[in-house]
């Protein structure tokens, strides 16, 4: 008997296990509400560069982020981070940076293409240059989302982004 394939979500979950096996203080997006996370398996795929150190509470940025997504039909979205473990800002690469990347690659392997990836933060350029070294052409800038807790003008500029990507992908029938 042939074995049924996995799907993309059993993959990611795989690799899930795998990650929170091998790389220390790892942190993934959590599944909230509508919002799928690290476990998203449309065809966008939101990347920052790493977690920060600080709780992924259900409030302030972080709900507006899960929110804002489900506003705009991307809750389903693949979340993640090139490097997998938390770390402050300004503090050096993990020394295992390649298994970090090898993972992402895996992650962008499983999601399929065609899939939209759009760079989130103050990395855009760094994660934006690594992306393009594999073919992968970001189609959309995101600020930080974190900067939320900044005001009102910054929740705006954020909405107007994800908007602007949801466009896009709605243009190219990624999603509905």
């Amino acid at each position: 008997m042939i074995p049924t394939p996995l799907s993309p979500a059993q993959l990611l979950y795989q690799l899930q296990e795998r990650i929170t096996t091998e790389i220390k203080d790892a942190w993934l997006f959590p599944q909230r509400r509508a919002v799928s996370g690290f476990l998203g398996t449309g065809p966008i795929v939101i990347v920052g560069w790493r977690p920060s150190p600080s709780a992924f509470p259900d409030d302030g940025a972080n709900r507006l982020f899960y929110d804002i997504l489900t506003e705009y039909g991307i809750e389903n979205a693949h979340l993640t981070n090139v490097v997998k473990s938390r770390g402050r800002k300004g503090e050096s690469d993990p020394e295992d940076l390649a298994l970090h990347q090898e993972i992402l690659w895996r992650e962008l392997e499983i999601i399929s293409a065609p899939y939209a990836v759009a760079p989130m933060g103050d990395a855009y350029d760094r994660v934006a240059a690594l992306l393009m070294t594999r073919g992968v052409k970001p189609i959309a800038r995101l600020p930080q989302y974190a900067s939320m807790n900044y005001g009102p003008d910054r929740v705006a500029t954020f909405r107007s982004a994800v908007a602007d990507l949801a466009a896009v992908a709605r243009r190219n029938r990624w999603i509905p």
